[in-house]
Formats: structure tokens, C-alpha cells, sequence
């Protein structure tokens, strides 16, 4: 079977897709992905791999990125081609990988992609990794505070999300015989598929789906095989209590002030943080001490808690490995993860990035790492470790094509 993949997003997004196609290459499929050349050195050994010139970390980092994080509609209005330029760019690069494949998988925002798809009559198969479901019911991710609205104001919502998806990748036409004629460039939505969809996180933490067209598969992380580098692991020697801290790709305005923060909530409760951070200080004995990148299921296994931006890829990871959360999200589906894992006792209350001070951080830290939470995400982790969701996921994708 010849799959094509359409990756797009930050890294935490792509990655879960590498994890796909290695699993995909394993069962002796021929994989293409398509995704940003800033993310290319993510992807395994075996696919290959198509670049994109628009970068989510620049995109982040804008003006876009800023109105995004603050949830400023206007500044969203007067970036709105920045976004469509982003997500225009996967059209040319997968109209031309698409010749002769029998499926594209497609994540959330590779608008542009599936509607490249679709024009040459390649299935479609969508992948999210959060819950976008096709109907109106559920809950709604990418709404910030979306589960604070009644049931009925949630749908209407989501039904007006629908209805401009296809505009997020720009639109064509103008005025025309005095009157304003525009049409989307990419007329297709976030869950727009002609075979099914995948959802990349664990049964567990979802509601039962009555759809065979829809399959959440677990989160497709690889397995562990990497271990902490000899200076990390030196530091978790010292018999010490130690947290994690980072929030991925999340761009920080101010990341000196995030680290003075972290500093002051450990000093309050006695325990040192591992930090990966830009400005975070190297030196062994600190407090906070920097660190490198690290395979964080071998880090967050060794931590008492650990404190990030609450994407999906690294919620799962902490709920794997058993440990608790405290979870600062900076936008979109990161506050359902936040949300969630509170409402499961999985974590204490989320701690939005525009709210992060040393004396909140202390007290989310004090129940995070509470005998309560700490068991129950212990208790949970066991069971989240011994899913396959990269392998349902390709018996899934298997199962579409052949049964299309």
C-alpha cells in the first residue's frame, strides 16, 4: 500500500506522525510525509520525506502566534493570510506526492493537503490528536474554556467553526459586477475524510464512539529505548526530589521570568526542577538547573511531577509514565488537557500561561505531588503504557483502504 502522510503543525504535532510512518514502514507499506523542512530532522529513518517551507516555530513566535496565545480576535482578523499562507503550503508539495498513492493520512490542519486529496480522488484518511469528531456533539478542543458552555451554546459553536473551516486556508474571488463574490481556496474542513479518522490518544480518557468510521486508537508514541544522557541522570542520582519543566515548542516572551518563577516555587516547597528552557541556568548545584533535550518517558519517570504546556503528545507521555501533571496551557487543545486531567484527578487545577506566578505554581505543585494524585496517575499509567496506539492505528488504516 503506498500512503502518503500530511504532518502539519509544531513538533509535537509532526512527531506522532514519524512514530505512524516508522510503524507504517515496518508493516511493509511505502510511506511518504509530507511536512515543514524545520521539522524534517524529527521524522525516522525509512519514510520519505517531502519538505514545506512554512515553519511553525516562526509562526508561533509572529504576531499570529501572539494573537493566537492571547485569543485576540482582532489581531486573529488581521493575520488571517499569515495562517492561510501556512497552511496553503502543503497543496503544491502533496499534489505532487499523491501520484499513485492508495490513501492520505492527513492531520487536522492539512487543510490544503486533503483538498489536493480529494481533487485527484485519493482517499482521504483524517488523524487528530485530540477529539474532532464530524458531528456537533463532544467536546471542542480547540475552543479555549469550550466545556464551560451549555450543551446546546457548545453545538451552535462548533456548527459556526464548521461553517468557516474551509475559509482557514484563504479564499479566492472578489468583487464581481458589484457584487463580493469569494469562494475558499481549499474547500475543506478540519475533519473532512472519505474513509474515517483517527484519534491518536488513549480509549481511556475518551467517551465510547459509536462510529465505525472513527477509532481512537491510543497515542502513537514510540517505544523506549532511548535513555537520559550520563549528565541528567547524574542529577536524578543525588537522591533528591526533582520536577520537569518545559512547555515544548510554546514560544516565551519572557522565558527569564518563567525560570524566576520555577525557581521561587521550588525554593518554597524544597525540591529542584530540571528545565528545558531557554536562559535556564547550567549550573549543577542550582535549583533549577537547564538541561538538554531528553526522551521524556525516560525523564518524567524519574520526576516527581512535571510542569508543561499541556500538548498531547506530552500528556500522554506523563500518563504513561506515571506522573502527575501540572499543566500551563498556552492555547487551543492544550486547555482540554488541562481541563481533563483535572477532572479525572489526574492533576490540580490548570495553571493558564498568562497566570503563572511563583505562589500558584507552589500551591499546584503542593497537590500535584499529593499521595492522592500521585496514585491515581500511577494507577492510570500502567494501563496507558501497554497500548499500541501507533499499531491499532495501522490495522485501522489497513481495514479503510482495503474495505474502501
Amino acid at each position: 500500500m503506498r500512503v502518503v502522510i500530511a504532518a502539519a503543525g509544531s513538533r509535537g504535532d509532526a512527531v506522532p506522525f514519524g512514530v505512524l510512518a516508522a510503524r507504517l514502514v515496518a508493516r511493509g507499506h511505502d510511506v511518504t510525509v509530507v511536512t515543514h523542512a524545520s521539522l524534517a530532522h524529527v521524522m525516522p529513518d525509512g519514510p520519505r520525506v517531502v519538505t514545506v517551507a512554512s515553519d511553525p516555530g516562526a509562526l508561533l513566535a509572529g504576531p499570529a502566534g501572539t494573537a493566537l496565545r492571547r485569543g485576540d480576535l482582532r489581531a486573529l482578523n488581521r493575520t488571517r493570510n499569515v495562517f492561510a499562507e501556512f497552511l496553503q503550503s502543503f497543496g503544491p508539495a502533496t499534489r505532487e506526492a499523491i501520484a499513485g498513492a492508495d490513501v492520505l493520512v492527513a492531520s487536522s490542519f492539512a487543510i490544503a493537503a486533503v483538498d489536493e486529496a480529494m481533487r485527484a480522488d485519493v482517499p482521504v484518511v483524517r488523524a487528530h490528536l485530540w477529539p474532532e469528531f464530524d458531528t456537533l456533539d463532544g467536546p471542542m478542543p480547540l475552543l479555549p474554556y469550550a466545556w464551560t458552555l451549555p450543551t446546546g451554546a457548545r453545538r451552535r459553536a462548533r456548527g459556526a467553526l464548521r461553517r468557516i473551516e474551509p475559509y482557514f486556508a484563504g479564499v479566492d474571488g472578489g468583487w464581481a459586477d458589484g457584487r463580493l463574490d469569494l469562494r475558499a481556496a481549499h474547500p475543506t474542513g478540519l475533519t473532512t475524510a472519505t474513509l474515517g479518522s483517527l484519534h491518536a490518544y488513549s480509549p481511556l480518557l475518551a467517551e465510547p464512539v459509536d462510529d465505525s468510521r472513527t477509532v481512537v486508537t491510543g497515542w502513537w508514541r514510540e517505544a523506549p529505548h532511548e535513555g537520559l544522557s550520563e549528565r541528567t541522570q547524574a542529577l536524578l542520582a543525588t537522591g533528591e526530589a526533582w520536577i520537569a519543566v518545559g512547555f515544548g515548542s510554546m514560544h516565551q516572551n519572557s522565558p527569564g521570568r518563567v525560570v524566576d518563577v520555577v525557581t521561587e516555587a521550588c525554593r518554597r516547597l524544597g525540591v529542584r526542577a530540571l528545565v528545558q528552557l531557554d536562559g535556564a541556568p547550567r549550573e549543577a548545584d542550582g535549583v533549577v538547573v537547564g538541561i538538554d533535550d531528553e526522551p521524556h518517558h525516560a525523564l518524567f519517570a524519574q520526576v516527581r511531577a512535571v510542569v508543561h504546556h499541556g500538548g498531547s503528545g506530552t500528556t500522554g507521555t506523563a500518563l504513561a509514565a506515571g506522573a502527575p501533571s501540572v499543566v500551563v496551557p498556552h492555547f487551543a487543545d492544550q486547555y482540554h488537557w488541562a481541563h481533563l486531567l483535572h477532572t479525572l484527578d489526574l492533576a490540580p487545577a490548570p495553571l493558564p500561561r498568562r497566570l503563572l506566578t511563583a505562589g500558584l505554581l507552589t500551591r499546584r505543585l503542593r497537590a500535584a505531588m499529593s499521595a492522592g494524585i500521585r496514585e491515581r496517575a500511577v494507577d492510570l499509567g500502567r494501563q496507558v503504557a501497554t497500548e499500541d496506539g501507533a499499531g491499532v492505528a495501522v490495522a485501522a488504516i489497513e481495514q479503510f483502504v482495503g474495505g474502501a
